[in-house]
């Protein structure tokens, strides 16, 4: 099985061979096998057993562990949770693809267990690429998602060419928008999901009811956004879902939300919490 992964990897990606350039000397990526990928200066970069390949060049140790990659995948594939989301963005790519001759490269950069990714790409001719820095996200990813191409890797030094993408998702995960500058198309397009005040209200009430827990503010995110890409369109989307019993153990570990909870505080939320709320924007930019 995991020989068929490699084999299915290196196949989608010999293609794109020429998209890819090495994050340690920034030469282009020449050979592929089901076992490795190989730059210009012999740089070498295994095909892991799942199918992902591990373009890390330094070591990194996250909290983001299986399981929270677990309980996402749980949420994303038992419930509608994100479906509004994913439909706004499939809406906003169909458009666009409609004027291009070519299949769309779309990049998740953040694409934690991939299924986001999977949902947007899915009855597309759209190649999808995920990347994340937490290896145990992408390799639940590529162990189950086998139309895309899964990488370990940091978004400072990603292993794309510049110019390649037509359009980067940025679903409430970090940014290096210097980097999306740079791998993005002239003409690329960025879709980048922040949370809004009322993101998970519910469950942020019942962790930190004696002490203030605020998001990242709303003028910051968009001012640095506006800074290094033209700012399309902003679409506010807020929804509020009754929580079944199926997704109370899963709601409370898809986020970090949950490390910062007592374990009476958790407790709260798996006996009371009976509906949650999603509250995002969605910011539509294109390159400067």
């Amino acid at each position: 099985m995991s020989i068929q992964r490699r084999e299915r990897s290196a196949a989608l990606i010999y293609p794109y061979i020429h998209m890819l350039t090495c994050p340690i000397c920034h030469h282009t990526m020449i050979t592929i096998s089901p076992h490795s990928i190989q730059c210009s200066s012999k740089h070498t970069f295994d095909l892991a057993r799942q199918g992902y390949i591990n373009f890390m060049t330094r070591f990194f140790k996250g909290n983001y562990d299986k399981r929270l990659f677990s309980a996402k995948r749980n949420i994303l594939s038992q419930t509608a949770i994100y479906t509004p989301l994913t439909e706004i963005i499939r809406h906003w790519i169909e458009g666009y693809s409609n004027s291009k001759s070519q299949p769309l490269h779309i990049l998740d950069a953040g694409a934690g267990e991939g299924s986001l990714l999977k949902q947007i790409t899915q009855n597309t001719s759209s190649v999808g690429w995920g990347i994340d820095i937490a290896k145990e996200g992408i390799a639940m990813a590529s162990s189950t998602y086998d139309q895309q191409v899964w990488f370990v890797g940091d978004l400072t030094y990603s292993p794309f060419a510049e110019g390649q993408l037509d359009v980067i998702l940025n679903i409430l995960s970090p940014s290096n928008y210097e980097e999306f500058g740079r791998v993005m198309k002239k003409d690329g397009w960025i879709i980048k999901v922040i949370p809004r005040s009322r993101y998970l209200m519910e469950m942020r009430e019942l962790l930190f009811r004696d002490r203030s827990h605020q998001l990242d503010g709303r003028e910051r995110v968009l001012h640095r956004f506006a800074q290094h890409h033209h700012l399309v369109d902003c679409i506010p989307l807020t929804y509020t879902l009754p929580v079944t019993e199926v997704m109370k153990n899963s709601l409370i570990h898809m986020t970090p939300l949950s490390w910062h909870g007592t374990e009476s505080a958790i407790a709260s939320v798996q006996e009371s919490l009976s509906q949650i709320t999603i509250d995002l924007e969605i910011l539509v930019g294109k390159r400067r």
